[in-house]
């Protein structure tokens, strides 16, 4: 029979399952793609009083073309390097590994970071031991980021192994060398090329040098550097880079030594590689609980948009369940590429399978109580009519 000759009463309750989907497709969609920050401001600004940049959850800074240092030391492919950051942390805890300094080579396996984690400051790269063997390792300095106050990190990598000063302080001494082709990439500064590792704090300097520099250097530059003397520091054989961030307003940091290129604090936040789709999972309680959210936010929907399909649709079973799920995944996976240009969401491949399933739970769920409940509303007319 044809809507418009039911009683007004049946025709409100087969409308009811169309509103209701319209009203949990808003609210998957509210959720998902909050906070629509399509054009996210980017959270990186210059201290204004001091020398620095300041950097919020996402904010960032990065070169304006890819670093390509000469830092080779013959034909080994080691480097010969100083690496000096300025910096002053505002956290001591992250949930996660937090990007101060990275350098986004081509092949993933050749990035060169300065994370904090927690308290402890750390060096992530390719390093080559004494047997020539060339791996990603982790090199540590606990505690580095323990006290709320500027820290002045030096790095220095060579034949001999790598070494951490804190202050101007020999920390730690590695057997590890750095590759040269770690400082051949795009850089940044406060966040990585993709995912959501911020660092919140202040960068106050930095400089490389395509040396070695001795001990006794590191700790004179630290003197340098504290008492704001970039002149010194712009006489010292082999620099290869510096930023003495000094100009306080505009969108440049300039490098005012060797061939790197200037950083560009931009307008907008932008990640450098967008994840489309990402298949990335890790089994952990977060990851779980991620899991479990997306199936039953989805449940809903699936089950009335059954309901809508079979009642105001007159669909068969069979072809309101199938329609449910096709048209739930397409939601899903509409959401999940809108999530790429977020850069506070995640575009997961793990999310929209969960999504469909929760859909497809509840579409299932629908027909199963719908048959349920007509069987027993059916003996109850037969008993009736006996």
């Amino acid at each position: 029979m044809p809507e418009k000759n039911l009683p007004r009463p049946m025709s409100r309750i087969q409308g009811f399952p169309g509103g209701v989907c319209i009203i949990l497709l808003l609210g998957l969609l509210g959720f998902g793609l909050w906070p629509f920050n399509f054009f996210a401001k980017n959270k990186a600004a210059w201290l204004g009083g001091q020398d620095g940049i300041h950097f919020d959850e996402y904010g960032q800074a990065h070169s304006t073309s890819p670093w390509k240092l000469p830092v080779a030391t013959a034909i080994t492919g080691k480097a010969s390097i100083t690496l000096e950051l300025w910096v002053h942390p505002w956290q001591k805890k992250y949930p996660h590994f937090s990007a101060i300094f990275f350098v986004d080579h081509a092949v993933e396996s050749k990035n060169f970071a300065i994370i904090q984690s927690g308290p402890d400051l750390l060096v992530q790269a390719p390093f080559v031991d004494q047997n020539n063997h060339v791996a990603v390792r982790r090199i540590w300095m606990d505690d580095a980021c323990l006290k709320s106050e500027p820290r002045f990190i030096t790095l220095t990598s060579g034949e001999e192994g790598s070494t951490l000063y804190l202050e101007g302080i020999l920390q730690k001494h590695y057997p590890y060398t750095l590759i040269s082709d770690s400082f051949r990439g795009r850089v940044l500064l406060g966040h990585p090329p993709e995912g959501h590792q911020a660092w919140t704090g202040d960068i106050l300097g930095l400089a490389v040098y395509n040396r070695v520099l001795s001990a006794g250097d590191v700790s004179q530059n630290y003197g340098a550097w504290q008492h704001h003397r970039v002149s010194a520091l712009l006489q010292g054989h082999g620099l290869a880079a510096i930023y003495p961030l000094d100009e306080r307003s505009g969108p440049v940091a300039h490098n005012r030594a060797g061939v790197a290129p200037d950083l560009l604090i931009p307008r907008e936040f932008k990640l450098l590689h967008r994840s489309i789709l990402s298949p990335e999972f890790a089994f952990d309680r977060s990851e779980l609980a991620d899991v479990i959210v997306n199936i039953l936010g989805f449940l809903p929907f699936g089950f009335f948009l059954c309901a809508y399909l079979r009642s105001a649709r007159c669909l068969g079973w069979t072809k309101s369940i199938v329609w449910a799920v096709l048209l739930g995944a397409i939601t899903s996976l509409a959401i999940e590429l809108l999530q790429v240009y977020l850069p506070s969401r995640d575009s997961s491949l793990l999310d929209a399978i969960n999504n469909t399933l929760g859909v497809a739970l509840g579409a299932v769920l629908f027909g199963w109580m719908a048959n349920k409940i007509g069987r027993h509303l059916r003996m109850q007319t037969k008993v009736t009519n006996n």
